[in-house]
């Protein structure tokens, strides 16, 4: 039997209720009933016991209660707890009450009653119309439970049993069955993978290129639930969203202000679309953390003398488009409201990289600080705003799925440009599996976004404190422990009553905005240039953990532990942070984090504190690494490696070097297009960073973390290049440390050599 066509029932006994012995065979009666009807059914004995189903098992289609009917108002009742507790978590799903009418006081808790579907006197009704009530509600909830692309696919797969003749040529699934290795791959994914894996002539489902049909429908309804007036869903990730708006609203020569700290896909459309940007600069602290970019650097003033300085543009009567990443990569949120004021005296569009944020409007925690809120359009003056969402990063979509959402205002490109945009970075066969995760994702936020985003701000606050609380004991001992990157107390605005962080109530850590602001002067995020308390906030479900070992100043101590070091002990363990810094690991919880998986990373890390503590050999730790690299290595402890590290970190100051490598523009000498056309005729070549003085970067530069630009396709190297010098501190640290090499997208690395492609003179 189709999944689709399984049904099943759970139902919840009251002890007090069902003890009696004609009202447990009666639910016996029932269940018989309903396995008759095609619904299978689980009994469990007690209200607390529903708790975990309630919580863990979506496939439940109804929920059966037997009750008393009745609601003391001067004390708690565990049948309207329990009746909460399920609509919040499982929205929609059908509740029947199941009461003995002998029992039940004349005074019926009218609470119970408004939250139940329907109640049932399991005396006076035969098990079988009981049943028959059950499947008809389960019906209603299944036509309400699927979103408009996914029922769509789901009936065709039903339905439309065809001999194919166009592509794809596994014809649903068969071809891959003619091989061993074919079969093999058929089997793991299953079926329904290749039977909805169509080509888009399917008319019954609609067009995604064209926007109709089921997904047309689809993309209506994300539009509703994400406060867009037109969402448009990209199966190409945040990537191909963002370069779609950037060729829809930018021609040749327009100026684009752009966040520095942007994704390499900005570049990206700049080089497809011929625009010229200009940079606002963002904030960083000593542990290279990006903060957020300073208000004066958004101001009409300061944008139109960037833009008047440039060699490369028609002038300042063409900034047509300003983007900011919102939040940034390490957990900043904009007061989207205020940035978007800032932005619409200078450009008519503004858009919010939101790739990592796409939660943020289901939970009032975020309430401003993000680009659809119901504050923004009026506050932008009628700028048209734009945010994009990797629905496959925090929400639930498979990979490369996102959204591209337009609210329009001023000189918004009409449905047809911004379709053609959309359209020179999708694809003409899309995997409908991807369209259909998308859309599935939306239904589940718009069912119970609040809840869902809930549950995620809850585990990193737990995991937040517990670590906070670990690190203050450890303190009490005069013992080192990692530092979690949070405010270290905070005030409830109610009460004016302040607490430690790892002290605070976990509600008012959940639901207080205040607690979460970056406030002006305050040591603990490091960015001076911050002038407003509301300015920006910290997203608590990006998490970052520092390593001891660098003050507040930014001095690196003899007894540093590196995160590098950190890091790959916990990666050997199964545990993937991120993204690691010098002094910085960085974890991301999202609706698949649980308290097991949060309880095993604190774990890890006491285990990594005692093997350190202890200065275990090398070889007992990383055993793969010390043969491989056994002069190396062979014959270190880890206290001995972790002295080695801090040593180079405090000679070479890399994360000072890379904080002067991001504040200091290098000099534009061509648009990124430009540059870009010297790679297509060939006109470039590789040239050792240490001889790259004067010459022009024929691509982006992106060292991993913090995995942003730090040379823009046309930027040149000037004499004593802070860019140059950085990458240079990173191929002396890669020759010491074989192992623990960095990544360097752009760069070629020869014989440990970093070498850079340049326009050829």
């Amino acid at each position: 039997m189709n999944e689709l066509l399984k049904y099943k029932a759970v139902i919840i006994e009251d002890p007090s209720v069902s003890a009696s012995r004609m009202i447990s065979g009666a639910l016996d009666e029932l269940s018989e009933e309903l396995v008759q009807k095609e619904i299978s059914s689980v009994r469990v004995p007690s209200y607390r016991e529903a708790l975990p189903v309630i919580y863990n098992d979506m496939d439940v289609d109804a929920f059966l209660l037997s009750t008393d009917m009745m609601l003391d108002q001067n004390s708690e009742n565990e049948a309207f707890d329990l009746l909460k507790t399920i609509h919040s978590r499982q929205p929609g799903v059908p509740v029947f009450l199941l009461a003995d009418r002998a029992a039940c006081s004349e005074a019926l808790a009218v609470e119970l009653l408004m939250d139940a579907n329907e109640f049932v006197w399991i005396f006076d009704d035969s098990s079988c119309f009981i049943a028959g009530r059950v499947r008809s509600a389960i019906h209603r909830f299944r036509e309400r439970l699927l979103p408009p692309l996914m029922k769509a696919i789901w009936a065709y797969n039903e339905n439309y049993h065809e001999y194919s003749w166009a592509a794809p040529g596994h014809q649903g699934g068969i071809g891959f069955t003619k091989g061993s290795s074919g079969k093999k791959f058929y089997d793991f994914y299953g079926e329904n993978l290749f039977r909805t894996d169509t080509g888009i002539e399917r008319s019954s489902i609609g067009s995604l290129l064209d926007h109709t049909g089921a997904f047309g429908e689809s993309e209506k309804f994300a539009a509703a639930t994400f406060g867009a007036d037109i969402s448009f869903s990209g199966i190409c990730g945040t990537s191909g969203s963002n370069r779609s708006i950037i060729q829809a609203v930018l021609a040749a020569g327009d100026v684009a202000v752009c966040d520095r700290n942007c994704h390499k896909s900005i570049e990206q459309g700049l080089i497809n679309s011929g625009a010229v940007p200009v940079y606002m600069m963002p904030m960083r602290n000593r542990y290279g953390i990006i903060g957020p970019i300073p208000e004066s650097e958004m101001s009409k003033e300061n944008i139109k003398n960037k833009t008047d300085a440039l060699k490369l543009s028609a002038g300042s009567d063409k900034r047509a488009y300003a983007v900011v990443t919102n939040c940034t990569y390490d957990g900043i949120c904009y007061n989207a409201v205020r940035a978007a004021e800032l932005l619409s005296g200078s450009v008519d569009r503004i858009h919010f990289d939101e790739a990592w944020y796409g939660y943020a409007k289901f939970n009032p925690l975020y309430k401003g600080h993000f680009a659809m809120n119901d504050e923004t359009a009026g506050a932008a003056g009628g700028a048209t705003l734009f945010a994009t969402h990797s629905t496959h990063k925090l929400l639930t979509a498979l990979s490369q799925a996102s959204f591209i959402h337009m609210r329009k205002g001023r000189k918004a490109p009409t449905f047809d440009q911004l379709n053609q945009g959309y359209m020179l970075n999708a694809t003409t066969s899309p995997l409908y599996a991807i369209c259909a995760s998308n859309d599935t994702a939306v239904k589940m936020m718009a069912d119970n976004g609040t809840v869902l985003t809930e549950d995620i701000i809850g585990e990193a606050v737990d995991f937040r404190q517990a670590l906070a609380r670990t690190e203050r004991e450890f303190n009490k001992q005069n013992s080192w422990f990692f530092k979690i990157w949070n405010a270290p107390a905070v005030t409830d605005p109610a009460t004016g009553q302040m607490f430690e962080f790892a002290d605070a109530p976990r509600k008012l850590l959940m639901t207080e905005q205040s607690c979460w602001e970056l406030r002006p002067g305050d040591k603990w995020h490091g960015f001076e240039q911050l002038t407003d308390k509301h300015w920006a906030m910290l997203d608590p479900v990006k998490v970052s953990i520092l390593c001891p070992g660098i003050n507040e100043s930014g001095t690196i101590s003899g007894n540093a532990v590196p995160a590098a070091l950190v890091s790959a002990y916990i990666y050997d363990r199964g545990i993937v942070p991120t993204r690691t810094t010098d002094f910085q690991l960085m974890f991301l919880f999202s609706p698949g984090i649980t308290k097991g998986k949060w309880v095993t990373l604190l774990n890890t890390l006491l285990n990594f504190k005692e093997i350190y503590d202890n200065d275990l050999p090398l070889e007992n730790i990383f055993p793969q690494l010390c043969c491989k690299y056994e002069e190396r290595y062979g014959n270190l402890t880890v206290k001995q490696l972790a002295k080695e590290m801090t040593a180079h970190l405090q000679k070479h100051q890399p994360g000072e070097k890379l904080n002067k490598a991001f504040q200091n523009l290098p000099v534009q000498k061509m648009t990124p297009r430009e540059a870009y056309m010297n790679i297509v005729r060939g006109n470039t070549e590789l040239v050792p960073v240490s001889e790259v003085t004067g010459r022009i970067a024929a691509n982006a530069l992106l060292p991993y973390p913090p995995g942003i630009p730090l040379m823009i396709s046309g930027e040149a190297f000037s004499t004593d290049s802070p860019q140059a010098e950085y990458l240079q501190t990173l191929e002396k640290w890669d020759q010491e440390f074989p192992g623990f090499e960095h990544v360097t997208e752009g760069c070629d690395v020869i014989n440990g050599i970093y070498h850079v492609p340049c326009i050829k003179n």
